[in-house]
């Protein structure tokens, strides 16, 4: 029995030795790629405007060039993006890799976090990669407006990127991305035009949640579906959401609950992930109650929950998720105070929902222990 390779990390490691043409590009290169654009770029990458004038950068020449106080600033990954980007330029795989078309763009007028790169491997596919939420506030208050109806900003940037990059490159592609940034992968592949579409080769979503029906009801959903590869952990929460007409994969992961959602927890096998059967049968109840509750919400409520909370977390002078990893004991004091400070029609506002959501929790586990408990007889 072979052993097994423990993360993304351990895999480039093994593998660092064989090129793209001796060992074919796969899902577990499409994560390592979608948990690179984690680490910030800018002044590195060149821009798409810059196309002309300015050549891609190779990842063997970024060791020298990067400020590693800027790349690695989102402590959420710090530790393991150095030893994951450590490991890749020791790689024949991906030392030679080139990016190219680098787009970062954080908007608190337009409630956007949103960021893209375009990279050839040497020997391998060209693959288009969409970075999930930041460590910014602002990225997590466009994840709340993805329950809305209408595209966020970011989906709408995503669908532009591809559209502009996907006239630059020639022949088939790939594109990829963790979290919001699978939602981004996907949401582009279905909305940009035909000629393009028809050359991407695969999409991959790790841990990205879905659309709501409005959404998907806008475009012709069938003429990517067969593309997709969407990777959920076992205890999945963020991919689950609005999770409807995309097939999926199961991984088995180092850790429990939320944590599964970082890339760096899921469990590698060779040159393909170790994969389980199913979501957990708690995530499974915990993300139908989640989705019947967003549906059953007006847009109006839904768009009041979000101003509230991210109303909430500005009260509490929270800038970005780096203050919460560094101080959660003040931090959540701030935000207690902040809660306090709502005024009467937020405070009911807020309470009513978070009452129809805990109703909605208690309904589907009886629910769940009476089909068990049927099940038994």
């Amino acid at each position: 029995m072979k052993e097994a390779v423990e993360n993304i990390i351990s895999y480039v490691e093994r593998y660092k030795d064989l090129d793209f043409g001796k060992m074919p590009f796969n899902e577990v290169d499409a994560l390592v790629l979608s948990q690179f654009i984690y680490m910030k770029l800018d002044g590195l990458v060149p821009h798409h405007e810059d196309r002309n004038r300015v050549e891609p950068l190779r990842l063997c020449h970024m060791a020298a060039l990067m400020d590693e106080e800027k790349v690695f600033i989102d402590k959420r990954y710090e530790k393991d993006n150095r030893a994951l980007l450590t490991a890749m330029l020791r790689s024949v795989r991906f030392c030679d890799m080139q990016m190219h078309y680098y787009s970062n763009i954080v908007s608190v007028v337009a409630e956007t976090q949103f960021s893209a790169i375009t990279i050839f491997l040497e020997k391998g596919p060209t693959i288009i990669v969409f970075r999930g939420t930041d460590e910014s506030l602002v990225g997590w208050k466009e994840d709340f407006n993805m329950c809305f109806s209408e595209p966020v900003t970011g989906q709408e940037l995503s669908a532009m990127y591809l559209k502009q990059v996907g006239r630059e490159i020639e022949g088939s592609f790939m594109v990829a991305g963790h979290s919001k940034g699978g939602n981004f992968a996907v949401y582009a592949s279905m909305n940009v035009e035909e000629e393009i579409q028809a050359r991407i080769e695969s999409v991959y979503s790790f841990d990205g949640p879905g659309f709501r029906p409005e959404i998907l009801a806008s475009v012709d959903f069938n003429k990517i579906r067969n593309r997709i590869h969407k990777f959920l952990p076992h205890s999945c929460v963020v991919g689950m959401l609005l999770q409807s007409q995309e097939p999926y994969r199961v991984v088995e992961c180092a850790s429990v609950g939320f944590m599964q959602h970082n890339p760096y927890n899921w469990y590698v096998e060779e040159n393909h992930f170790k994969e389980m059967e199913d979501v957990a049968k708690g995530s499974k109840i915990f993300n139908e109650t989640i989705n019947q509750w967003l549906m059953s919400l007006s847009e109006e409520e839904l768009h009041g929950f979000a101003e509230i909370w991210y109303e909430i977390a500005k009260s509490a002078n929270i800038k970005d998720l780096l203050e919460v990893t560094s101080a959660p004991g003040k931090t959540m004091h701030d935000l207690w105070e902040a809660m306090k400070n709502l005024d009467e029609d937020s405070k009911k506002m807020a309470n009513k929902l978070v009452k129809s959501l805990l109703q909605l929790s208690r309904e589907n586990i009886r629910n769940a222990k009476k089909a068990e408990k049927e099940a038994v007889v």
